[in-house]
């Protein structure tokens, strides 16, 4: 088998094996990994052509894989974007790829010449690759392993590289008169570094969509998708971190506990449906409400609890009392939004064994709040504030 028969063969299975774990991934719903997955068919699909008429490669065969070529590498480009949250292409890149499309029907089928359609695919999968790898690249994240992105990156940067010096080969150094089997000996070496780049690019492909799942599974058992809280066991790990740094650095750190009043009540009148979207309204009110460095906690159920870093029991009330002013407020007519009211529990973290201990203090004034009545907020030890949904609608204003 000669050497450009085994690059063929060699990018033929590896584009299979990487279509079939893209296939397999493809159900997690990863961004752009669809289109990543058409592109290593297309590959393989090339490649399969040009191995199966090698010898003597009609102009139909030989068109049909530029064409896979082409359109593979746009479909990979497309979905690195994709991944990344950016618009899939831009405009002057709809008229490169009409105009290289054309170039290649032209130098194929109209005016045969070998190398300035070698020139012109050289170039489109130059710029195809230092794009993914530009894109991929800038997409990094802190505090997240980055072994894809580097692989994705290394691999791109160097096909691009390559692909870039063969097309300047072909387009002022190669004989135009050669025919397919003597053209492929001279550049053999720039598209064989080029081919053998695509399975390493293929690899750190995979790695990226493994590693972008393993987030969405950390983030399932993170967040609670309804509300955008964290989850109680994500809650009670951050806030036993705050309260250790809290006593290290001797300042104050305040929790409240919350529980929306009377939600069997909505839940049994209006539907569970309602009930959730009372859930997931509070929940867009606290985000609206609480500064950067507060922590916000669903307990379970319609009970939640919020940690003040850095700010005294009064202060942490007067921020949930706001809180407690906008939901209780009266909604626009036909906004579908029902009102709404809850009550609060603070407690002061400071001289607390434990973060437990912190909220059981906190959930004896909730318990104190709802005996007295509901739609209030009660402090521990010496402060205590007693609000009424109509006292803080009106100081809202």
């Amino acid at each position: 088998m000669s050497s450009s028969l085994a690059l063929l063969a060699t990018v033929f299975v590896s584009c299979l094996s990487s279509a079939a774990v893209l296939g397999y991934l493809a159900r997690y719903r990863v961004a752009g990994l669809r289109r990543w997955l058409a592109a290593h068919c297309l590959f393989a699909a090339a490649s399969g052509v040009l191995f199966l008429a090698h010898a003597r490669p009609s102009t139909g065969a030989m068109l049909a894989s530029c064409m896979f070529v082409l359109a593979g590498a746009w479909l990979m480009l497309q979905g690195c974007r994709a991944f990344v949250s950016k618009p899939p292409s831009k405009n002057y890149e709809h008229v490169a790829l009409g105009l290289c499309v054309c170039a290649v029907v032209y130098w194929t089928w109209l005016s045969p010449d070998v190398s300035a359609r070698a020139a012109i695919m050289s170039f489109a999968l130059a710029y195809a690759r230092i794009a993914v790898g530009w894109t991929i690249w800038n997409s990094r994240v802190c505090d997240r392993r980055q072994y894809g992105h580097w692989l994705v990156f290394g691999a791109a940067l160097v096909g691009g590289i390559v692909y870039f010096a063969r097309g300047l080969l072909n387009a002022f150094f190669a004989d135009p008169s050669m025919k397919w089997q003597h053209h492929q000996t001279p550049d053999l070496g720039f598209l064989g570094i080029s081919i053998l780049s695509l399975p390493i690019l293929s690899i750190g492909l995979v790695m990226l969509a493994n590693d972008r799942m393993m987030q969405q599974v950390e983030h399932l058992a993170t967040f609670d998708d309804l509300t955008g809280a964290l989850v109680r066991r994500a809650f009670m790990t951050r806030g036993e971190a705050l309260l250790q740094t809290a006593r290290a650095a001797h300042a104050e750190l305040c929790v409240a506990i919350i529980d929306i009043d009377d939600f069997k009540t909505i839940n049994d009148r209006h539907g569970h449906a309602a009930g959730d979207r009372v859930l997931a309204g509070f929940g867009a009110e606290v985000h609206q409400h609480i500064r950067r460095g507060d922590v916000f906690g669903r307990l379970g159920g319609e009970e939640f609890a919020i940690l003040f870093p850095h700010t005294s029991a009064a202060d942490a009330a007067e921020i949930v009392g706001e809180m407690l002013a906008a939901v209780t407020c009266p909604s626009p007519a036909g906004s579908g939004k029902l009102a709404y009211a809850f009550s609060a529990g603070i407690n002061e973290c400071a001289l607390a064994q434990s973060l437990g201990d912190a909220l059981a203090g906190a959930d004896t004034m909730l318990y104190r709040a709802k005996r007295a009545g509901k739609c209030r907020i009660e402090l521990a030890r010496t402060e205590r504030v007693r609000h009424t949904a109509s006292d803080l609608a009106g100081s809202a204003h």
